[in-house]
């Protein structure tokens, strides 16, 4: 089974090209929001990760 992320309007017309950000956004600002999403999605691995060997350990 395959989880659809977003809106059903966008599962059912497709991809959906990503909107340009404006210039008042300079480049190294973009970098680094896509490092920090990076550096939570890491974060929430480990902790998940974390928590499901603590689980199996208790059962």
């Amino acid at each position: 089974m395959t989880l659809i992320r977003g809106s059903p309007q966008r599962a059912i017309l497709g991809p959906v090209r990503l909107a340009r950000r404006p210039a008042s956004h300079p480049p190294d600002q973009r970098q680094d929001s896509a490092v920090t999403y990076v550096a939570i999605r890491v974060v929430n691995a480990i902790v998940v990760e974390k928590h499901i060997k603590n689980t199996v350990v208790r059962v």
